[in-house]
């Protein structure tokens, strides 16, 4: 047999080989100084974006949080508005941006969940693209009737339906939108059949219930209109009764089933946003969750207050995405 030759580098491989163990070793001097940047996060102004116009719910759930995590981590928090598409441009482009924590998303449940189910191809996957910081508040949906329609509780409502198949309209803020899902879900737990007509927009959609063109809308704009007599307020879809509203009961208080589908607002980073900038993240808001003043605008917005953690936050749109796509398939719901 053999023997083997010791190994001799030449003058290239022993450069190669310096110059690796040179790399090696820059890599690991930079992973002290790349946790030392983590921990000290922010050290310069941060960008939320809402991915809608300014002066929505979704703008105003962003500017509380940014008020609240600039004074407690002492760095300038700025709105940056960037409307498209239903929010998939502002949401896209924070998808991919650096996960360094200097640019987050304030989102909700139309824009993160909705839109990547009913968008043919979708624009991403909420539960991968992104990271769930936190949810912040609970948006509550409110079903109401035209006052043309002889019902004053759900469950006469569900019963007037099924004795007028096909005879009745809702409308939403448009085809694909949160209230087009709901109005779908409701017609799959209560057995009915109401003829969709999109709106251009929530107010306009109220607007035709208004005028008697519609009768049944379910979005949270109804309550502008709950005492204007053309249109009756019969339940709210949160699980509980809303404070603000303490008059108007649950869908089951009404007499009609559970829907399990609440709105949400939260805050997201990108993909592989550092667990510390997270839990520094998290930390702040799940004191905002108890703070009067917070609550109270929140509640003045038509939201609950509702903190939930990164990890759970991530578990609940998981969930959703699962609800909505079963509700798409079978409505055939596509916006292409």
């Amino acid at each position: 047999m053999k023997s083997l030759k010791p190994f001799a580098p030449t003058r290239t491989t022993r450069r190669q080989l310096l110059r690796g163990a040179a790399t090696a070793a820059c890599a690991i001097c930079l992973l002290p100084a790349a946790q030392a940047q983590v921990d000290k996060w922010p050290t310069r102004s941060v960008t939320i974006v809402s991915p809608y116009n300014p002066g929505g719910t979704n703008d105003v759930v962003a500017r509380l949080v940014a008020d609240r995590l600039q004074k407690a981590l002492g760095q300038p928090f700025v709105v940056e508005n960037k409307p498209g598409a239903a929010g998939i441009v502002g949401s896209g482009g924070v998808m991919r941006a650096a996960p360094d924590g200097y640019t987050l998303l304030s989102g909700n449940n139309g824009s993160m969940v909705v839109q990547s189910v009913v968008k043919k191809p979708s624009p991403y996957d909420p539960a991968t693209a992104f990271t769930p910081v936190a949810k912040v508040a609970d948006a509550p949906n409110y079903i109401a009737i035209s006052s043309t329609v002889p019902a004053d509780t759900v469950g006469e409502f569900i019963a007037y339906t099924k004795r007028n198949p096909g005879k009745l309209n809702y409308s939403s803020a448009g085809s694909g939108s949160f209230g087009n899902f709901m109005g779908e879900y409701f017609k799959q737990q209560t057995g009915t059949y109401i003829v969709h007509i999109p709106g251009r927009g929530s107010a306009s959609a109220l607007n035709e219930m208004v005028a008697g063109r519609i009768e049944l809308m379910i979005d949270p704009l109804v309550l502008n209109q709950r005492n204007g007599g053309r249109i009756k307020v019969l339940a709210t879809t949160h699980a509980s009764r809303v404070d603000a509203y303490p008059d108007i009961p649950t869908i089951k208080e009404s007499g009609g089933p559970e829907l399990d589908i609440t709105g949400w607002f939260g805050l997201f980073g990108p993909a592989n946003l550092p667990r510390e900038v997270v839990d520094k993240i998290n930390g702040v808001l799940q004191g905002m969750a108890s703070d009067p003043e917070a609550r109270k605008m929140l509640a003045t917005a038509g939201l609950v207050p509702a903190h939930l953690p990164g990890a759970a936050f991530s578990n609940l749109i998981k969930e959703d995405v699962k609800r909505y796509d079963a509700i798409q398939q079978r409505a055939r719901i596509v916006v292409e």
